[in-house]
């Protein structure tokens, strides 16, 4: 049962640097370039007030579509848009004229969540028209909403909330974004050019008080993942680190390769980088099967 309840108490990591930045020495200051990252333009869609205690999911699918002219199979598991409002079962996304392919960045928070990308809106606001959803404003803003769904729709973006979510999580205000939090930008600077991340939820009174799971890679057949997580102090980083040594030497050869670096600058920290094996047919193992390193902080 603790084992069980550990699973969910980090199913932001589990559930959710490029090889430059997977180096020793990784500080959690930000760099010198001002302009965001892919993934903290992303997340820049998301409320930092709706994101606490909750998960924060990205991927960058056109990338993802990018590195399957390589290997079609290698990212089925963790680079597909999992947003609800594409797996739920209340919403037929295809018949109201949405696919995947459609979406080129997929943000999510729960159940809201924000898709740029390639979309027919009159074809779509059409179809959601005859499937029953009533057009309504939201602060000044046209929305289709129909069975505790809402949707605002354009050309190259997309919003929704689901199961009685409006879009207040994925339309902050300025300077209220998840990208205007010090600790988000911190794990963005840590993560690296990830295609996917998955934030989970924050809690300031644990030792890991935030931590993600990002997915790199530098080709289809050479993939990798990373682990960062924000501790409450320096020595409960080097106790991490620690631990999470640990876990790559028990577990050998399951984790070789495996970097394990603390996180010095103002956000103390630890950040692990875990190559995926040769041999695996899926990329993202750390997201959907070898979780030892994320119990292992779960546990400090």
């Amino acid at each position: 049962m603790r084992r069980t309840r550990e699973r969910f108490r980090i199913g932001g990591i589990v559930f959710a640097c490029l090889l430059s930045a997977l180096t020793t020495g990784c500080s959690s200051g930000s760099g010198g370039d001002d302009s965001p990252s892919a993934l903290m333009g992303a997340v820049g869609h998301i409320s930092a007030a709706g994101a606490k205690g909750a998960q924060v999911s990205y991927l960058d699918a056109a990338r993802v579509r990018s590195l399957e002219k390589g290997d079609s199979q290698r990212f089925r598991t963790v680079g597909q848009a999992g947003s609800p409002l594409m797996t739920g079962y209340r919403f037929n996304a295809h018949a109201y004229g949405l696919d995947p392919a459609m979406i080129d960045t997929d943000v999510t928070n729960g159940y809201a969540g924000h898709w740029q990308g390639s979309f027919d809106a009159d074809r779509v606001t059409a179809k959601l028209t005859a499937g029953g959803f009533a057009r309504r404003t939201w602060h000044g803003e046209t929305v289709w909403t129909k069975d505790g769904i809402t949707l605002q729709v354009s050309k190259d973006e997309i919003s929704f909330g689901y199961a009685g979510k409006d879009l207040s999580a994925v339309r902050p205000a300025k300077g209220k974004s998840v990208a205007d939090d010090p600790d988000y930008r911190t794990l963005g600077d840590c993560l690296g050019d990830v295609y996917r991340a998955d934030f989970a939820g924050r809690n300031p009174k644990d030792p890991v008080r935030l931590s993600a799971t990002g997915q790199l890679a530098k080709s289809a057949k050479q993939t990798s993942g990373v682990i960062c997580a924000l501790t409450d102090g320096k020595r409960t980083a080097e106790r991490a680190a620690d631990r999470l040594k640990s876990v790559v030497h028990q577990r050998a050869p399951r984790f070789d390769g495996a970097k394990v670096t603390v996180l010095t600058g103002d956000s103390p920290g630890v950040k692990v980088t875990v190559p995926d094996r040769p041999g695996d047919k899926r990329a993202g193992r750390l997201l959907i099967s070898d979780i030892d390193l994320q119990l292992a902080l779960s546990r400090l």
